[in-house]
């Protein structure tokens, strides 16, 4: 685990992915608002329109059917709507009420009892929505961030040392991954499924629970994702030998290093993970909730990956 050599990664932050962080936050604040130049004209695709509707079937309102007046936004072409409504607004007039002829597909899921009925809609068109998008200033800087930040230069500053944080963490893990890809090559484990038994579970379970809240079994659930229960059980296998055989690699270095986590070694870390984990104010609830046992393992484990970045070098330019 000493002597190897790892690709260096690229952290430099450029003004390319500020800029590009900035258009994201533009278009999240992105408003829609009636475009008063699009009245009386006819209704394009690709339109968004601001609308009201109240569907019939053999004469009768039919529930679901019926806007309420609180008025939707559909955009033309979206296929947010039974095949036929939106292509037949085409043409229509902005401000008017219309009436389209629609039939409902068979199957219709969202309701059996319509499948494959005819049916009218009276579609009242109120207005085009156009898009009105804030102007990045100062003064939209010191709104977003609540007067953290009063111009762009300081927050685009603030863009800068988050995104160089977030490269160098991922950086290092990347480094990281490389040292121990190497070391675990050159180790050997006798391991029996019975042994990585308890990561097995670990993994099957986050992922059964995973699929309960979307109200699917996990086999229905990796069937949506194109997988089978088959390829499942070698990913969760091959899953928890690979974390079995990392938890050994890191106590093996850190018995033969003499390393442990010491009262003072503890007292040093704890305030670090508080703040990662966000209980900066509740060092208390942080370590019922997280186990003092797997509080110190993680720490001895950073002990060693921070041993494993000094022993390692990175590899010479071509």
């Amino acid at each position: 685990y000493k002597g190897f050599t790892y690709q260096t990664v690229d952290v430099t932050v450029t003004q390319e992915e500020i800029d590009a962080y900035v258009e994201k936050v533009l278009d999240s604040k992105t408003t829609q608002e009636e475009d008063p130049s699009r009245k009386g004209t006819k209704v394009e695709d690709g339109d968004t329109l601001w609308i009201d509707y109240v569907g019939y079937v053999d004469g009768t309102a039919f529930e679901g059917g019926d806007s309420k007046g609180n008025g939707t936004s559909l955009t033309i072409g979206s296929g947010t709507m039974i095949d036929g409504f939106e292509s037949s607004l085409i043409g229509k007039t902005v401000g008017e009420t219309t009436t389209i002829d629609v039939t409902f597909p068979d199957p219709y899921k969202n309701n059996p009892d319509l499948a494959g009925k005819d049916a009218t809609f009276d579609v009242t068109i109120h207005y085009v929505c156009r898009d009105v998008r804030p102007e990045y200033t100062d003064e939209f800087v010191n709104e977003y961030t609540s007067g953290t930040y009063t111009t762009t230069e300081e927050f685009e500053d603030y863009l800068y040392e988050q995104m160089l944080a977030q490269k160098q963490s991922e950086a290092t893990q990347t480094i990281l991954e490389d040292i121990r890809t190497q070391a675990l090559a050159q180790c050997t484990f006798d391991l029996k499924d019975a042994d990585s038994k308890a990561y097995y579970n670990e993994f099957k379970t986050y992922y059964t629970n995973l699929a309960k809240q979307y109200g699917y079994s996990l086999e229905d659930y990796l069937a949506l994702a194109g997988s089978t229960m088959e390829d499942f059980e070698t990913t969760a296998r091959d899953y928890a030998r690979d974390t079995l055989c990392q938890k050994l690699f890191y106590d093996a270095v850190a018995a033969k290093e003499g390393m442990s986590v010491t009262d003072e070694e503890y007292e040093a870390r704890i305030d670090a993970y508080l703040a990662r984990y966000g209980y900066t104010d509740n060092r208390e609830e942080f370590e019922k909730t997280y186990d003092l046992d797997l509080i110190r393992e993680n720490m001895l484990f950073d002990m060693v990956n921070e041993k494993l970045l000094e022993w390692n070098t990175p590899a010479r330019a071509e």
